[in-house]
């Protein structure tokens, strides 16, 4: 059978899970897979865009989920809410984990862009549908996406090093404003 990338990303994801990043190297991978660290070379430059690149695909299968999740909701409104109220709960339930973990030190940025890539694709399609159908007042949905993105980002940063459980409330109150001033 011929490797894959993500195959080589599935080991990797198992052996980050049991071992953790740093104790996991390419030829560790390598001897799993039965092939020379060159081969796994030929799909990733480095370690560290296989610890990207299996970011992205979580971030992917969470960005289906919520949609999943999220599509019974009856407005574009509680869609964005809702969507607001994942990020906000998985943001804590990761650093609750992860505070003092080693992927904290340099790879939590990584992560971070992964998902919030996911969560404004999904707010951009919310948007853009609740602003054809008249329930949001923008003059232009891209814009005001990425206006609503950058809201949610700054408020998961903040919940790193703020416990503040209204938080939440006040980024979904600004959001609120923003979709419909």
């Amino acid at each position: 059978m011929a490797v894959t990338k993500d195959r080589i990303a599935d080991s990797f994801e198992a052996h980050i899970g049991r071992f953790g990043f740093r104790k996991t190297s390419v030829e560790d991978i390598a001897k799993d897979l039965h092939i020379s660290k060159k081969t796994i070379y030929v799909h990733y430059e480095s370690k560290d865009e296989i610890y990207k690149y299996v970011l992205q695909r979580r971030a992917e299968r969470v960005r289906t989920e919520i949609a999943a999740d999220l599509a019974g909701r009856d407005s574009c409104w509680e869609k964005v809410e809702g969507l607001i109220g994942v990020a906000f709960a998985y943001t804590r339930e990761w650093w609750d984990r992860n505070r003092s973990s080693e992927l904290v030190e340099k790879r939590y940025q990584v992560g971070e862009q992964a998902f919030f890539e996911a969560y404004t694709t999904l707010l951009g399609e919310y948007v853009h549908s609740g602003s054809e159908g008249g329930e949001f007042t923008v003059d232009d949905p891209d814009i005001t996406s990425h206006l609503v993105s950058g809201l949610i980002l700054a408020g998961l940063r903040m919940v790193r090093d703020e416990n503040d459980e209204d938080l939440e409330g006040s980024v979904v109150a600004a959001a609120h404003r923003l979709l419909t001033c």
